[in-house]
């Protein structure tokens, strides 16, 4: 498209105009985030699409979406892509496809950019059966271990990426089920503030967001290494207000008791997921 043309507005206001009649609610557009960004035709689509009247959600991809955009994009779109297509590798040395550990860095460089309305996007979900025709690779099953699949959303959820399901949900099988109805982790994408990185390293990483009741928090360990290892952080070193919380456990449903630190052993590729409930006071 060229943007200097004068009719490339009014070209980008029919689309929109047509999408509106269909009633569309999200429009994905490829090949604008990056490779190279398009922030003309970015700021063309937004235009059209509010035009309408209809409140249309504007997701840019793929990405990775130049962080030093993050203000414009913010401006003219919802939702935009921080890296190129992830499916179920757990890293990768190319830009395509990337993998679940790649993130952890981008996701922690992008968390502040996240709020009601401007949402960095981690990408889908590829969990569960990936076919008739995914978009890389043979009709699959996930490659991902059950590990690397909590760890997947576990981070998804502490960044509040969109959830959008990359699989076949026809062909559900209970695991894979279990994990995109859990109400419990669904929350904390939904339902927190603040969320941000409170270390990241190569072989581990904690995430930490408050909860917005309660005067609680979330916090996320994840083993980013290829071997199971304990992981310890004190309560102080995670930022957090009081002294001692009630921990529970989100993926297991589990109530741990009171606890002043958080010491944890973590499968390979592994993560747990708590929420801190502040105790009253006697």
């Amino acid at each position: 498209m060229d943007t200097n043309k004068p009719a490339a507005q009014a070209y980008y206001d029919s689309l929109a105009q047509q999408f509106a009649a269909w009633r569309v609610d999200y429009v994905k557009v490829d090949c604008i985030a990056s490779h190279p960004y398009k922030g003309e035709e970015i700021r063309l689509l937004s235009q059209a699409l509010r035009k309408t009247g209809r409140p249309i959600v504007l997701s840019l991809s793929p990405g990775p979406a130049p962080i030093e955009k993050a203000s414009e994009m913010a401006k003219y779109a919802q939702v935009w892509r921080i890296s190129d297509d992830e499916w179920d590798v757990w890293q990768s040395s190319e830009d395509f496809p990337q993998g679940v550990n790649n993130q952890f860095e981008r996701a922690a460089q992008w968390a502040v950019h996240s709020r009601p309305g401007n949402w960095p996007d981690a990408d889908m979900l590829a969990l569960g059966r990936l076919e008739p025709a995914p978009g890389w690779g043979v009709p699959r099953a996930t490659r991902l271990t059950k590990d690397e699949q909590r760890t997947l959303l576990t981070l998804w959820v502490m960044l509040r990426s969109p959830l959008i399901m990359g699989g076949n949900l026809m062909l559900c099988d209970e695991w894979t089920r279990s994990l995109l109805t859990n109400t419990e982790v669904l929350a904390v994408d939904q339902h927190s503030r603040g969320n941000h990185a409170v270390e990241t390293s190569a072989k581990s990483a904690v995430w930490v967001a408050e909860q917005e009741t309660g005067g609680g928090y979330y916090v996320a360990v994840f083993n980013r290494s290829d071997a199971a290892q304990t992981l310890r952080y004190t309560l102080q070193e995670l930022g957090l207000k009081n002294s001692e919380y009630a921990l529970r456990e989100l993926w297991e449903h589990k109530e741990l008791g009171e606890a002043s630190s958080i010491e944890v052993t973590l499968p390979a590729r592994g993560s747990i997921l708590y929420a801190l409930r502040p105790q009253a006071k006697p």
